[in-house]
């Protein structure tokens, strides 16, 4: 009787890397049989086109639509950029992505008490250079605008809205979402609280979104707004996360709306900063840091251009500008996960990159101690990284289109996760 010698199968980082997204594609219901371009190898495609930092749709099929099978041809391809079915699947995906990923990931405001009853999210606008084809106003092409959202708990990015028009206003997009667009899916009982910059003041609007759908807004003082005292707002200055505050009042604007005015000081640079909101419970220190960490959206859109090389649109119609975002979004969502997937089962971190940051608040903390200034405690907590680096990203191509298994890969980002 002769042995059968038996194969472990190893799975590959592909296989990792697209493993929420698959089964976020399972979950949904838009798909449609297609032989020649199956609706799931559209997602896995667009989100490849965005990982590869391939600009032209032409190059990335000649470069690497061959990995595919079946290939698409380039009419194809494009036709489906265009198609308002697929878009709509993309959407339904990117939700479903979302909601995978942020159960797998940790929370980041989990250690602030006052927080858990709010949904904390960062949205802005972002805009990049306009498609090849696209139309010429007064002799020059318009840049082309998104609006996006970042979970401050799970990083995860959401797309709300594909600016519309010669260039969009962020209020008039804002608008066009809706309180309830704004809560995203956000389960009753939870406030959110909603971090934008001054571009985003309306006060009637915010406080149809407070009534209509728990709703709050957080952003900075416009010049020339004038206020009037109402009372002072009670906050302990003997909290730690307080350190910085110079006051905390209720104030009311020219048309009557009740909202809270915080000054606070920067301990490093001595700069002076004045936030609203109509936010009644949370410590001012803590409204200080979620507005700071309102910059954790400008750097995500830093990876998005500048690491993952998305600076134009890939196609002339809105739909095809959807789709492209929906696929940032989703790319940015699996880097999210699989690098802290890698953390929790490979115990794989970019310790070089770790050592800076620490490297980074003592430094800040030696020089509030000299000058005798107190940092808030908030700013002294060591965090995790608010965008992927490129060593990560690289890795990834390299180990996806190589199809290499994971096991062989990590060894490989391990050793260059040491290097400083």
């Amino acid at each position: 009787m002769t042995s059968m010698s038996t194969r472990t199968y190893s799975p590959t980082v592909n296989d990792r890397f697209f493993e929420p997204l698959n089964e976020a594609i399972a979950a949904a219901s838009g798909l449609w049989p297609c032989r020649e371009f199956p609706d799931e190898q559209w997602l896995r495609m667009g989100v490849q086109r965005v990982l590869e930092a391939s600009e032209s749709g032409r190059g990335f099929l000649q470069e690497h639509g061959l990995r595919f099978d079946p290939a698409p041809d380039v009419a194809n391809y494009f036709a489906s950029l265009r198609s308002p079915r697929r878009c709509q699947l993309a959407r339904e995906v990117h939700e479903g992505l979302i909601a995978a990923v942020e159960a797998r990931v940790s929370d980041r405001l989990g250690d602030i008490p006052e927080l858990a009853r709010y949904a904390c999210l960062a949205a802005d606008g972002h805009w990049h250079k306009a498609a090849v084809h696209d139309p010429r106003h007064d002799g020059s092409k318009l840049a082309v605008g998104h609006f996006y959202a970042l979970n401050l708990r799970t990083h995860t990015l959401r797309h709300l809205a594909a600016g519309e028009g010669l260039h969009e206003h962020d209020m008039s997009a804002l608008k066009r979402i809706k309180p309830k667009g704004l809560r995203q899916g956000v389960p009753k009982g939870t406030r959110v609280l909603m971090v934008y910059d001054k571009a985003g003041i309306d006060f009637d609007y915010w406080d149809r979104c407070r009534r209509e759908c728990a709703v709050y807004f957080l952003s900075r003082v416009k010049e020339r707004m004038v206020f009037a005292w109402v009372a002072d707002h009670a906050w302990d200055q003997n909290d730690p996360r307080n350190h910085g505050v110079l006051g905390d009042w209720k104030v009311h604007s020219r048309q009557g709306h009740v909202l809270r005015l915080i000054m606070y000081q920067d301990p490093l640079t001595g700069e002076v900063y004045e936030f609203l909101t109509n936010e009644p419970d949370v410590p001012p220190g803590v409204i200080a840091e979620l507005y700071r960490r309102r910059w954790e959206a400008e750097k995500v859109f830093d990876e998005l251009k500048n690491k993952l090389g998305q600076k134009k649109a890939w196609g002339t119609t809105l739909v095809a500008k959807e789709a492209q975002a929906l696929m940032i979004a989703m790319t940015h969502n699996l880097l999210l996960a699989y690098e802290y997937d890698l953390e929790q089962r490979h115990d794989l971190t970019n310790t070089a990159e770790d050592q800076r940051r620490r490297q980074r608040i003592e430094s800040a903390e030696r020089a509030c101690a000299e000058m005798n200034w107190p940092m808030s405690s908030l700013l002294l907590v060591a965090r995790r990284a608010t965008q992927r680096s490129l060593k990560f990203i690289r890795w990834l191509r390299h180990a996806i289109r190589d199809r290499l298994a994971e096991s062989v890969a990590v060894a490989r980002l391990r050793e260059l996760y040491a290097v400083l």
